[in-house]
Formats: C-alpha cells, structure tokens, sequence
C-alpha cells in the first residue's frame, strides 16, 4: 500500500515538473501596463521593470552643473532616460560613457537623457563630467528631494518616462546602454509615441 502511495505521488510530482518546465513564460512575465507586446518583448530583454503609466506625471526642478534651473516638465513629448548616480559608484561610472554613446545616437528625435546625482559636490560632478566628456544634462540632487520623490534606494537607478513624463519601466543596476536592444528598445518608443500622437 505504502509503495503505491509513493509511487503516485512520483507521478504527480513528475507531472506537475514536465508542466511548469513546459508552461510558456510570456503570460506571466507580461507587465499590466497596456503597452503592446513588442514593448513588453523589449523590456524584458534588457531586464526593465515595466511601470503601468499612470504612475505619474512626475515633475521636479534641479540644478544642472551651470545653475540654472531644470524641471522634468521641460522634456514632455520626448521619451526621457532618468538617471540617478553618484561619482563614487563604480557601477554607476562605468555605465555613463554606454549612456553617452546612446545619447549621441537618439539625440536628434524626441528624446532626452538626464543624470542626477545624488547629494554630490558639483566640483566633482564636473570634474567626472569633463573627464568623461558627456554631452548630456547633468543635474544636482542636493538635498535628496528627487530621490525621495523616486524612490531611488540603489544606485544606478534609470527611469523611463514616455511623452507625457509618466514612468513606465525602471532599471535598478547597471545596463548595456550602447547595446544593439537599447537602441531598439528607445527607437521604439519614440516611433511608437510619434504614431500615437500624430
């Protein structure tokens, strides 16, 4: 009786296994976010969190590296590339010139690219952005308000915002910015977002 028992329960556990290893992973790795499926198929290849849009409008003014003052809001109908960082953050140094490398192919559409960093001296942000020779905006997050609005607990985090400056897919850790996927990825967002709102 015993062995019977086990022996069923073999089965089972068998099936269940052949069934799980067997089920398609696209249902269930598909974000509720209402974007199309090539979206989704973007998104988790490079291993971003999708974010339902409706998270948002966020918007904040910052300091970039002249003092003149920037808010998000600036940057509505472009697809924009939220960076936080610090100068200390090997992982985060090490992504900025694959950042840079993406900016200079996208910067011509509608597209933009910020790197705030995090409660920094801006002596050394602009020493790190003159050495590194980064064309794109960097901004001061002095006093940790835009962290706080964020979220943002580990560094580098990259947010996604569509034209509207809802986010829509986060990244916490370091990326391939300048990969082949990247540049799909934005490319179809900002098609995407210049057939939807032409």
């Amino acid at each position: 009786y015993y062995i019977a028992a086990i022996s069923f329960l073999v089965v089972i556990a068998a099936a269940i296994a052949i069934y799980i290893h067997e089920k398609p992973e696209s249902p269930s790795l598909i974000a509720k976010s209402g974007m199309s499926g090539k979206t989704d198929r973007f998104f988790l290849e490079m291993g971003i969190t999708q974010v339902a849009p409706a998270a948002g409008p966020f918007d904040i003014g910052l300091q970039d590296l002249n003092g003149s003052t920037v808010y998000l809001s600036g940057f509505k109908g472009k697809i924009l590339f939220l960076n936080f960082w610090t100068t200390w953050c090997q992982a985060c140094r090490d992504e900025m010139p694959l950042m840079e490398k993406l900016y200079s192919k996208l910067k011509n559409k509608d597209f933009a690219m910020l790197a705030v960093a995090l409660q920094e001296q801006a002596s050394l942000v602009k020493k790190f952005v003159q050495d590194v020779k980064l064309s794109f905006t960097v901004l001061l997050d002095s006093d940790g308000k835009a962290k706080s609005l964020f979220g943002v607990g580990t560094i580098p985090t990259t947010f996604i915002l569509d034209r509207e400056g809802r986010i829509i897919g986060s990244a916490v850790g370091p990326r391939e910015w300048d990969s082949k996927k990247s540049l799909a990825l934005f490319d179809h967002l900002i098609n995407e977002g210049a057939t939807s709102t032409s």
